[in-house]
């Protein structure tokens, strides 16, 4: 039993870590530049088209599905591992 709550913090310090990762790739920013508070319009590659690549490529990796009304809710890098925690 101990071991499943290791492994479950442990899932949750890499989905954040996952999440920066993919946003840097996405955005084509370095990692460190990433922070919970980043958000649109942060980095050139972070406009509309850019969100819409950043959230394929969330379903993609944690293999989940984003409603359209989770979407429209997303503005930060926070908000994006919140709804990825969710669909988990």
């Amino acid at each position: 039993m101990e071991e499943l709550n290791k492994n479950k913090l442990k899932q949750d310090m890499s989905t954040q870590e996952k999440v920066m990762q993919v946003v840097a790739e996405v955005c084509d920013v370095p990692v460190s530049d990433v922070t919970l508070n980043s958000a649109i319009g942060d980095f050139p590659a972070w406009d509309s088209m850019g969100q819409l690549a950043i959230l394929q490529r969330m379903e993609s990796e944690f293999d989940i599905m984003f409603e359209p009304e989770d979407m429209m809710e997303i503005e930060d890098v926070n908000d994006i591992v919140k709804a990825v925690e969710a669909k988990l």
